[in-house]
């Protein structure tokens, strides 16, 4: 009776560890935990990501953890926010290689394992601090165009290449249209022009309803994007472009497909009157709000 009682006691106990660091992050968080493996995978990703490195007994990581999964919350799907159990023993290793000294450490990796994380040094541990970090450290690989006279040399310098012009009237640059710019660094070249007076689309002769135009390798002719702005919308069509799956022409008989929400189309430029189902780009719907609470929304 004793030893069974002594044998559940000791699986109880091996069990604690994990059952804690499960039990840090709020049920349904955002966060998501990684081990070694993981952790090497989401790397390899090249995007920018957020890692907690914690430990379940850490007290500060304790009361960092539901300000920590609000900002994951509003940052998704555009920046992932993980988190790693530092007192696992299968990850104590790669703790020690992350340099992790203390808990919580909490690190930016702007492009996977191709640049140098960056350690969060803020004592402020909230979800605003976390959210204002992680966005405003995303590289930036988009070529500004101020004015309408930039587009065509800016089109004419990178032919050889795919490349994507966001046109829109926000100041600054959409953290989606960085994102997508980061994520396809070597293989699309973004720009994006600030339109507030609608000069460009006289210009290049363009719907006002346009505001992704896809130039293909080779061509000086845009098409216009005619899916959905978002994260994954966007990064399915700019994967077709890349793989050659897509058949960008710049001529009116190229037909887009009937359904945009799932198979997101170019389609040549051409002035028409009809109704657009383009969602509004508005950097306004990245802000989140002071406590974070509302989901950042990954449209343009």
């Amino acid at each position: 009776m004793v030893s069974t009682h002594l044998h559940f006691l000791a699986l109880t106990l091996a069990l604690v560890p994990s059952l804690a660091s499960a039990a840090i992050f709020p049920p349904n968080s955002h966060v998501k935990l990684l081990d070694a493996k993981g952790f090497k995978r989401a790397m390899k990703a090249n995007q920018t990501s957020v890692v907690a490195f914690v430990a379940p007994w850490c007290g500060h990581c304790q009361r960092m953890a539901p300000e920590y999964s609000k900002a994951a919350k509003s940052l998704h799907p555009l920046i992932p926010l993980y988190a790693v159990d530092c007192d696992d023993e299968g990850n104590k290793r790669l703790c020690a290689d992350q340099g992790v000294q203390g808990f919580p450490t909490v690190k930016l990796f702007p492009r996977g394992g191709l640049e140098r994380p960056m350690t969060y040094e803020s004592g402020e541990r909230t979800a605003n601090a976390f959210f204002k970090w992680a966005s405003r450290r995303v590289p930036s690989t988009i070529t500004k165009l101020p004015t309408v006279d930039d587009i065509n040399p800016w089109v004419q310098k990178s032919k050889t290449k795919h490349r994507a012009l966001l046109l829109t009237k926000d100041k600054k640059i959409p953290l989606l249209w960085k994102v997508l710019g980061n994520n396809y660094k070597g293989k699309l070249e973004l720009g994006i022009h600030k339109d507030s007076e609608g000069n460009a689309y006289e210009t290049l002769q363009v719907d006002k309803t346009a505001k992704v135009l896809i130039y293909h390798a080779g061509a000086t002719t845009p098409t216009r994007y005619e899916g959905v702005t978002k994260l994954e919308a966007l990064s399915k069509f700019f994967d077709s472009i890349v793989d050659g799956a897509t058949n960008l022409k710049a001529d009116d008989e190229v037909k887009p497909k009937e359904s945009v929400q799932d198979e997101p189309t170019a389609k040549p430029v051409v002035s028409q009157s009809g109704q657009d189902d383009q969602v509004v780009l508005d950097s306004a719907k990245e802000k989140a709000t002071e406590d974070n609470s509302d989901r950042l929304k990954d449209e343009l």
